[in-house]
């Protein structure tokens, strides 16, 4: 189920009208995650899968082990399943999920652990020529990893926003670099951060392809 936060403490279900409810309606979904897979600015959705009992295949329509999906924003509210073009054919019974660029080549990759199986790692390579700005938060008098730190990235009129968490999945925690995809933009044009201290922080003209690290100021 998506809920889509309409403000003043008010959740909307909104599961039919992002075309996310028919392709997940016959698993079971654990850990989830969004993040931008091809680098085009906008926020994908991995999910994890697999049924809790194994014998469920005796008693209902569906299996204990179950395909791992992938689900592409289209840009307008909505998500198209590319689980299949992605290379997600394994059928596992999956549970966490963590994100994390472990070849350092700026898109997310993705590590999955599964019930009586080794756990997989499914390396990204959507990146190609579309460019990303990584943000690594350092805490001074906010905590060490700047958790809670929100963090804006505009490039041109584009306007993309993350909150620097380590959790957020099931028995997980990602990466505690930040990433935006940038498109075919060489730059973001401004990087504003939020600290949980409540000071805020700014820079400009921010080249893309880069871990910028960013020091809460004193």
């Amino acid at each position: 189920t998506l809920y889509h936060n309409e403000g003043e403490g008010f959740f909307r279900d909104r599961t039919t009208d992002a075309k996310l409810g028919k392709p997940s309606l016959a698993y079971l979904a654990w850990g989830t995650a969004f993040f931008d897979w091809d680098l085009d600015g906008d926020e994908d959705l991995f999910v994890a899968n697999g049924h809790i009992d194994d014998n469920v295949e005796l008693f209902a329509e569906t299996t204990y082990s179950q395909p791992d999906q992938l689900f592409r924003n289209d840009g307008a509210a909505g998500f198209a399943e590319v689980s299949a073009a992605a290379g997600l054919g394994a059928v596992q019974s999956s549970r966490g999920m963590a994100l994390g660029d472990c070849d350092n080549d700026g898109d997310l990759d993705i590590a999955v652990s599964h019930i009586n199986a080794r756990s997989s790692l499914l390396r990204n390579d959507m990146g190609g020529e579309r460019n990303y700005l990584a943000v690594r938060t350092v805490g001074v008098e906010s905590n060490r990893d700047g958790v809670g730190a929100r963090i804006r990235v505009r490039t041109g009129s584009w306007v993309q926003m993350r909150e620097v968490r380590r959790g957020g999945s099931y028995l997980s925690s990602h990466d505690p670099r930040v990433f935006f995809g940038l498109g075919t933009s060489a730059q973001a044009d401004e990087v504003e951060i939020r600290w949980p201290s409540g000071k805020v922080q700014r820079f400009e003209g921010v080249l893309a392809g880069q871990v910028l690290i960013a020091e809460e100021p004193r």
